[in-house]
């Protein structure tokens, strides 16, 4: 008796943890989200408001529909930045544009078309200039990111959030 109440327990510790996972697969989804950045601010530097809502800046030259990602160069962008821009349009597809802005003009257009500001890197209180960094842009041209073009971390973390927003709109196509 002892045999068949050993072999049963051991058949349910096993069995029923397969069961549980088998059934998270089958009829649970993830969801992602990503958050959007760059609220939308007035003349007099106050955030726009639609009712208790935010507006969000929206790039007036994203008409192309696609997710973007816009990596600014400055005149010699560092070996270590080019590195990690060349992990990034490993990810260039129908649905992604990876486009590299270079040139002396690279921080007029950061701040003046994109709006961006320099960040402070994660690990130390040093701001990322214009000219090493990395911006996701949705379709409809909402920043989506900002990243440390030379740190492979925030590379990695991009790549991720990109495959994270193609999620997103592969499942609103379905």
């Amino acid at each position: 008796m002892k045999r068949y109440l050993k072999a049963g327990l051991l058949t349910v510790v096993l069995v029923l943890p397969a069961l549980i996972v088998l059934f998270l697969h089958a009829f649970t989804e993830n969801h992602f989200t990503l958050p959007y950045l760059q609220p939308l601010v007035d003349s007099t530097g106050k955030v726009v408001m639609n009712g208790a809502d935010t507006v969000f800046y929206q790039i007036p030259t994203a008409t192309e529909k696609k997710i973007k990602v816009v990596a600014f160069f400055g005149e010699h962008p560092s070996v270590q930045l080019t590195q990690q821009f060349a992990r990034v349009e490993k990810l260039a597809s129908e649905q992604v544009i990876v486009e590299p802005l270079k040139g002396a003009e690279v921080e007029k257009e950061a701040a003046e078309i994109y709006k961006i500001d320099p960040v402070k890197r994660k690990k130390s209180a040093e701001l990322i200039p214009y000219n090493q960094q990395f911006v996701l842009l949705d379709k409809d041209g909402f920043i989506r990111g900002v990243y440390d073009g030379t740190d492979p971390e925030e590379v990695d973390r991009l790549l991720a959030e990109l495959k994270v927003l193609i999620d997103i709109y592969d499942k609103v196509k379905d």
